[in-house]
């Protein structure tokens, strides 16, 4: 089952580069919003905020990332295409993170940065890089 394997990978990949883009937008925030500003108080500890997002993120998205394995395990031998060894899983992949992301970027304005960003680097992770680590694996 390297399928589970290459998702976790790509799930701890994507958790420690989405941690510092939304502990350092989380913070910039704090000036524009008044809830922002009572849950994040001027004298909260940066490190202290980017462990527990990372420990949430590493949760969260090495979970989605085994289960998405899972999902490629079973879309296995389907056809290449997109730059990816099996095209239908990278759509499914794409579907899934934009679905995931959409709500909050359309919701939460000032936010829209940060949900593109780690919405990229997911559907990098995820939908292209993902099928190349289980085929790579032995």
């Amino acid at each position: 089952m390297p399928q589970v394997f290459a998702g976790f990978i790509c799930g701890y990949a994507l958790a420690l580069l989405s941690t510092p883009l939304m502990a350092v937008s989380l913070l910039k925030l704090r000036g524009e919003s008044a809830l922002m500003a009572r849950l994040f108080p001027e004298a909260t500890s940066v490190t202290a905020l980017a462990v527990s997002l990372h420990l949430g993120l590493f949760f969260a998205c090495t979970g989605l990332g085994m289960i998405l394995g899972l999902v490629l395990l079973a879309m296995d031998g389907a056809g290449g295409a997109l730059g990816s060894p099996n095209a239908p899983y990278t759509l499914f992949a794409f579907g899934t993170i934009v679905a995931i992301l959409a709500p909050l970027f359309v919701l939460v304005r000032p936010l829209r940065a940060m949900c593109a960003a780690n919405a990229l680097i997911a559907i990098a992770g995820f939908g292209w890089l993902m099928p190349y680590l289980a085929k790579w694996a032995p």
